[in-house]
């Protein structure tokens, strides 16, 4: 028997495959961050990862993706801005 409990996460840095994952109802776990050559923070999101996640990102790398583009905007709008924040801390 595989032991799952020690899975390593899903991350991605872009806003936008974070944002429809969100949407798609898989919870954001943490977003982690690290300096970028340009003095400011890269922003990592962290998902539980599972196939059932990595079938949505399949459709949204293959561009099948369906969407609410007005709960899709702001989402993404609000990720943008926390990882603005941090940038002010």
């Amino acid at each position: 028997m595989i032991d799952t409990s020690q899975a390593e996460p899903f991350t991605t840095d872009q806003t936008s495959l974070a944002a429809y994952l969100i949407q798609s109802d898989f919870p954001l776990l943490e977003i982690t961050y690290q300096p970028r050559g340009n003095g400011k923070l890269q922003g990592t999101f962290v998902f539980e990862d599972c196939p059932k996640l990595q079938k949505h990102v399949a459709l949204f790398d293959s561009g099948k993706a369906i969407i609410n583009l007005v709960l899709f905007e702001q989402t993404k709008s609000r990720l943008i801005d926390k990882i603005m924040a941090r940038q002010e801390r």
